[in-house]
């Protein structure tokens, strides 16, 4: 037999064994394999495009010492997913979650953005930005977490996620510190260039947007040493749109403290027509002063007594905000990374790294929705007298299911409001580094970094206006057949500009604007240094320090409608609304409005559906009232505020958080060699860390400043032992810590004084970190140089957690001034108050099995596919707290999952590569997993994803050695965004669709 026919067998039997042990499940027989692949040397076989990207990756986590995971770009400025995100999630124990069409953020063996360090060529980043208002991001991102939109995937060359700690990776993370690593002149000398174009075309609005990149990279051998320098930049465009059904809160009646309007007329003594107190004065800008009684139905108005006594039950819960809504993003990115190399001796080496990204977003948002459902009281208030809620509607016919959940009702006496809201915002993000590696002597080693990295949110403009059509009869939900797509009849034509107001007629309302401006700011200075010196050949001991500050500030100030419309407060002598000069130049509201059409298309909606209604023009509306000048004007008082009279809770968005890291670390590498061949390399060190905090923030209107400080002791150990050449089995443990959410550490809060819902949310700058140690243990086996077969064992035994937890304590209680009382209330008014706290933890456990294997031991043609595939399954358990108890009652809680975690998750890959050509399809699922617990104060249920199923392809085609054409495709079974809300009662929160993303063009090396 010749050299090569027994390379050829050998690869057969190995690649045999491998899928006889994946389609068996016998993945105990792994042990008994360890001559497998060994009698003969197998024929080296030069690898090109993906398939190198993936023997690259398998040959980096077999050579660490800790347990990681790698993805590697298979050409410059090429990397093997349109999205980064998308690329990670093909790494065991990873999900990823999907907003407004694209991977967001990331889960790792449970643990999400917050609890995952993400550092840019070894320097930790931040990325504040806001997501889809359908999605699971809504809002701006006032967190520690990474938004991997922000950055092309093109600009880097290598994901590492290292899932186990070491001594001297810096603390923070209780799931995976992921490194995102940007090309270096070094990586290969020589000139170097590459470009890319790509035309994106997005399925549900039919827009094409373009997509280039391109890098230039050479290195010169001069007389001061060898030096290089490299150069990336990518831009892309993206015109997205997502339609959904949505109803993002939802209400129980038995808690809501109305229901209703009753089946008696005018009753204030009927159980559906609730009393929240005798009376409410109101003062309004237009219609003078006054009183109402609260609780009381308009006259002549009553419930259907069947369908009342139905649904005034305990337990019985309604959508809340039903409704439908449209979300469009203008987006817009650029990146550049750059990196200058000096290699002036064999001993030295300095590298200085910059990274930079602007991520330009417009949003425009529209929604039809019924607004009496979200209000639980219908008296008067300071903005006007004729506020409408759940009391003043009748409710007609329902349907109630076994879980307590309303699947059908129809209403009369309904308000809907016709929604609109343009924001424009930019993320800015870059990363500065200096890192320098010196050789000593034959024994000692040295390097130090000085960097900085930074994120910066701005959200320069944020405009709400809302139509409303008042009093509509027929107003029909019906969830009975299908809860994704219910069946929606709002009883009266919404494309009709007649049908709605912006000034209820002349009754008084003020107009329903609200303006926002907003800033983020995430900064991260460090300094750091580490010394190596082989003790004995094979053991090396490593020490180092780390000084960093991170920096987080956040700023918002806001107009809100109904702030400061007493008459007596004026501006310049202009009332906030001249509704007088409004209607003589705006007659009708044509001008100003527009009209949504083709919404819904790609939800398969029930017949008889709405697909268009009309909307404020927000644009039009900015420009003809001139909206956005933070000024006065003839049209009344645009100016913006933090405090209550302009901004409302604007104040609570106002804060600082300052932390001062210092840590110290020794530790031991080692290799040895030990009996039967086999051999053992690791390390082993401690960690000390001193974190220092200081947190400003407002409770109620007075500025407040706290500090604290902790001290954390963070052993490590990482066992990587090398039983065969072809098997090794891995140990790790670690203490680790990851610092509370900067929004929890703001002494300041929000206070809401409205009757019946009076509640108060305030933060503790004394809060400690959570903390857990990590236990792995891993088993993997290399037959060939491209293949992998392993199961990695993990437990997580988390200490402590922080959650908020909500009492009903006396307003005196909280700290805040009386002055933000509302008449009638006074310090022992009792408010519902919710606080963070540290709590005790709970637990995480899990095991990942991943297989890579091109198919090279199989006949032709099938040898020239190749898969990868991994299986995550994750337990986890913690006690959710409800409420905090009192001095004879104990607290309220709950033991659940954590949230975000899929107990199962699969991500598999199949590859093709043949000459010219090559391709491949990825699937990853993911379980239905828990977004929020408790998802509403003194309501112990839950909020929900269902499991998702993403498709996605690659393909390219050399046209020559140089020239290359592309094809990429995201979410092919046009996969939905589907949320739940209650664990039981399993209503539908969101059921949304992005639609498919198509990516084609060109690619050129020089």
């Amino acid at each position: 037999m010749t050299v090569t026919q027994r390379a050829k067998c050998a690869r057969i039997r190995t690649g045999a064994s491998l899928m006889v042990l994946v389609l068996l499940g016998c993945g105990g027989q792994v042990l008994a394999q360890d001559g497998a692949g060994q009698t003969d040397e197998p024929i080296e076989v030069v690898v090109t495009g993906y398939r190198k990207s993936v023997e690259s990756a398998v040959n980096t986590k077999r050579r660490a010492n800790n347990i990681v995971d790698v993805i590697k770009a298979d050409d410059m400025a090429s990397f093997p997913d349109a999205n980064l995100a998308e690329s990670i999630q093909r790494i065991p124990g990873v999900s990823i979650t999907r907003d407004g069409g694209e991977g967001r953020s990331i889960t790792v063996r449970g643990l999400g953005s917050d609890f995952t360090r993400t550092t840019l060529n070894g320097v930790e980043a931040y990325s504040a930005t806001t997501g889809s208002t359908l999605g699971v991001m809504a809002g701006i991102n006032r967190t520690r977490g990474f938004d991997f939109s922000t950055f092309a995937s093109e600009l880097f060359n290598s994901v590492t996620v290292n899932k186990s700690q070491s001594a001297d990776m810096d603390e923070g993370s209780l799931g995976a510190t992921i490194d995102l690593q940007t090309g270096r002149p070094f990586d290969k000398p020589g000139f170097r260039m590459a470009a890319s174009a790509q035309a994106a075309y997005y399925d549900n609005n039919k827009t094409t947007s373009p997509r280039v990149a391109g890098l230039i990279s050479n290195t010169w051998n001069t007389s001061a040493g060898q030096i290089g320098a490299l150069l990336s930049v990518a831009y892309s465009e993206r015109l997205m749109q997502e339609d959904g059904y949505s109803d993002t809160s939802a209400s129980d009646y038995s808690d809501a403290n109305n229901g209703f309007c009753g089946v008696a007329v005018d009753d204030p003594n009927q159980a559906g027509s609730q009393v929240v107190n005798t009376a409410i004065p109101y003062v309004n800008s237009l219609s003078g002063t006054g009183t109402r009684p609260a609780g009381q139905c308009f006259s002549g108005l009553a419930s259907n007594a069947a369908a009342y006594a139905k649904i005034n039950q305990p337990n019985v819960f309604l959508p809340r905000n039903p409704g439908l809504g449209r979300f469009e993003l203008d987006q817009k990115r650029l990146g550049v990374t750059t990196a200058f190399q000096w290699r002036p001796n064999d001993n030295t080496r300095v590298t200085l790294d910059a990274v930079y990204s602007k991520f330009d977003q417009n949003r425009q948002d529209y929604a039809l929705s019924n607004a009496s459902n979200n209000r639980n009281v219908n008296g008067a208030s300071a903005t006007f007298p004729l506020f409408a809620g759940r009391v003043d509607s009748q409710i007609m016919d329902v349907n109630v299911t076994s879980s307590g959940q309303v699947d059908y009702m129809r209403l009369n006496h309904v308000d809907i409001k016709h929604i609109a809201e343009y924001a424009e915002t930019t993320t800015t993000t870059y990363m500065l580094g200096l890192h320098g590696e010196h050789t000593f002597s034959d024994r000692l080693r040295g390097d130090f970094r000085i960097a900085q990295s930074g994120s910066e949110f701005d959200q320069p403009l944020d405009v709400f206006i809302s139509y409303d059509a008042f009093n509509k009869d027929g107003y029909v939900w019906d969830a009975r057949t299908d809860a994704r797509r219910p069946f929606i009849n709002y009883g009266y034509d919404v494309t009709n500009i007649a049908n709605v107001t912006f000034t209820n007629a002349g009754t008084g309302l003020t107009p329903d604007v609200r303006i926002v401006h907003a800033n983020v700011k995430n900064t991260l200075s460090s300094v750091e240094g580490n010394l190596h010196y082989d003790l004995l050949d094979g053991l090396t001991f490593h020490t180092g320090f780390l000084k960093k500050t991170y920096e987080f500030t956040s700023r918002q100030t806001q107009r809100v409608y109904g702030n400061n419309t007493s008459p007596a407060a004026k501006s310049d002598g202009k009332l906030p609304f001249e509704f007088t000069k409004f209607v003589a130049d705006f007659p009708n509201l044509g001008s100003l409005s527009t009209v949504l059409t083709g919404w819904g298309e790609g939800l398969d909606l029930p017949a008889g559906s709405v697909s268009s209604w009309v909307v404020p023009d927000v644009q039009a509306f900015i420009s003809r009232l001139d909206l956005n000048c933070n000024c006065v004007n003839s049209y009344g008082d645009w100016t913006l505020g933090e405090n209550a009279v302009r901004g409302g809770n604007a104040l609570a968005n106002n804060r600082a958080v300052t932390e001062d890291d210092t840590a110290l670390y020794g530790m031991v590498s080692f290799e040895e060699d030990l009996a039967r061949g086999m051999r053992l390399r690791g390390n082993a060190g401690l960690r000390y860390v001193k974190t220092e905090v200081t947190a400003t923030g407002y409770a109620g209107t007075t500025l407040a400043t706290v500090s604290h400080s902790y001290d954390d002791y963070l052993p490590a150990l990482n066992l990587a032992l090398e039983v065969t050449p072809t098997f090794t089995t891995r140990f790790a443990f670690a203490g680790v810590m990851s610092r509370p959410f900067v929004g929890s550490l703001t002494p300041g809060g929000t206070v809401n004084t409205t009757f019946g819902v009076q509640s108060v949310n305030i933060g503790n700058p004394f809060l400690d970190p959570y903390r857990a140690k990590n236990y792995d243990l891993s088993f993997e086996w290399y037959p060939t140089r491209s293949t992998l077969l392993s199961a990695t064992l993990f437990y997580k035994d988390i200490a402590s957690m922080i959650q908020s937890i909500t009492s009903i304590e006396a307003y005196s209680n909280t700290g805040l001034p009386l002055n933000l009382l509302s008449p009638g209330q006074d310090a022992s008014t009792p408010y519902t108050v919710t606080r963070t706290r540290n709590t005790e933890g709970g637990y995480i456990k899990g095991v990942e099995l991943s297989l890579v294997q091109p198919f090279t031991f199989l006949p032709a043609p099938f040898n020239d596919f190749g898969t990868q595939i991994n299986y995550t399954w994750i337990d986890s358990s913690v006690l959710y707290y409800l409420s905090a108890g009192t001095a004879t009652t104990a607290p309220t809680t709950t033991r659940d999952q954590f949230v975000n975690v899929s107990p199962n998750s699969v991500n598999a890959t199949l590859y093709y590569e043949k000459g010219p050509f090559e391709a491949r399809v990825s699937v990853a699922y993911r379980d239905e997993y828990i977004t929020a617990l408790p998802f509403k104060n003194e309501l112990l249920d839950a909020n929900g994803s269902y499991a998702t199923t993403n498709v996605d392809m690659s393909a390219s085609y050399k046209l020559s050695s140089k020239l290359s054409i592309n094809f990429d495709a995201l979410n092919l079974t046009n996969q939905m965004g589907d949320q739940w809300s209650g664990k039981e009662r399993r209503a539908q929160r969101v059921f949304s669709n992005t639609g498919r993303q198509i990516f084609l063009g060109v690619s050129y090396t020089f």
